[in-house]
């Protein structure tokens, strides 16, 4: 029996546990979610006329050009439902609605074209668990350009997040394409360009409503594809062609899975706070070494699930001890699209 002084207990109401118990399922929805996002991608990169494109980075771009201009529309839909659209647009005007902008083209057609690149060249399980590593690495450019709090067991979940990617990939498992490595340098990639476009929008989105910051984000990437990507990489004509068979159905399931993992996360980050969202969010390596499982029959390899779980780890670990320890719910994130509340500016 112990002795000694008691010690206060908080007691949580009914409204707080079922507030902490919502944001914990849509943060694990929001996992699920992007997980089913990377498999079908995957697929879709194995179907005519991607499969088979002359040049080598030809597949991966028109799938990360379709799959971002899909998800503008998607999420510009959900915005207009909710008569919010002239809201995106002043936002858009604004400073930091430049900032996103500018944050898009490294989250865009920089980290999403790699990622694709890696999806096609060493599979989505492997892709997924070195750009998983986004968050560890975000949070460190946040304390090198930020000046960010950066606690001693968030500076381990760094190393531990960057050593589960490496666990996980640094042997190319049976039957590897002969671009594993090069996959694996395009995600690794992709995760430097996530990690810069969150340092970016974190302190802009403080300012404006997420989903208009989301909204933003994603037509900027949509336009720089459509404007610039397409036309100079040769790729129009794939880009049409596929947008008239099945890889072009799997792109639009993959963009609304891709949407509304953000649109879930976001719904997370306004019910329990980014400190407590990001863990359950994480877990979309898992869950796209699941779903590859199940599509495919093929087994993941030991290191792909250990590199998986402690990547995992690590970002919980950076999650908990990274800037204010009992970081508040955020209260600039409009959870889901909905009307205008009397007095609200457009």
């Amino acid at each position: 029996m112990r002795s000694g002084v008691s010690r206060p207990t908080t007691v949580r109401g009914p409204a707080a546990a079922a507030r902490d118990r919502a944001g914990l399922v849509t943060g694990l929805l929001s996992g699920a979610l992007w997980g089913a996002a990377a498999v079908i991608l995957a697929e879709a990169l194995t179907r005519r006329p991607l499969a088979g494109a002359d040049a080598l980075y030809a597949a991966p771009l028109v799938v990360a050009a379709l799959h971002d201009c899909f998800a503008a529309v998607w999420v510009s839909a959900a915005n207009a439902g909710g008569g919010r659209l002239r809201a995106v647009g002043a936002a858009l005007r604004t400073r930091d609605g430049l900032v996103i902008g500018a944050a898009a083209l490294l989250g865009g057609p920089l980290a999403m074209s790699t990622y694709l690149l890696a999806i096609d060249f060493s599979g989505a399980s492997y892709a997924v668990a070195v750009s998983a590593v986004f968050p560890a690495l975000g949070a460190l450019l946040g304390r090198l350009f930020l000046g960010d709090r950066l606690r001693g067991p968030a500076w381990a979940g760094v190393f531990l997040a960057v050593a589960g990617a490496a666990v996980a990939s640094y042997a190319p498992p049976a039957g590897a394409s002969s671009h594993y490595v090069l996959g694996t340098l395009c995600a690794a990639v992709s995760a430097v360009g996530w990690a810069a476009e969150g340092v970016m929008v974190t302190h802009a989105m403080s300012r404006m409503p997420a989903l208009a910051a989301l909204n933003i984000r994603e037509l900027v990437s949509a336009a720089s594809y459509l404007v610039v990507v397409v036309p100079a990489f040769g790729i129009v004509g794939l880009t049409g062609r596929t947008l008239v068979t099945p890889a072009g159905a799997l792109l639009v399931a993959a963009s609304i899975a891709g949407a509304a993992a953000y649109l879930a996360y976001y719904r997370s980050l306004a019910l329990i706070g980014p400190a407590r969202a990001m863990p359950p969010n994480s877990t979309y390596v898992l869950w796209t070494i699941g779903l590859t499982l199940a599509v495919t029959g093929d087994p993941p390899g030991w290191r792909l699930v250990l590199g998986g779980l402690v990547v995992v780890a690590g970002i919980t670990l950076v999650a908990s001890f990274s800037g204010e320890v009992d970081a508040k719910p955020a209260t600039n994130v409009e959870p889901l699209p909905g009307p205008k509340r009397s007095g609200e500016l457009d």
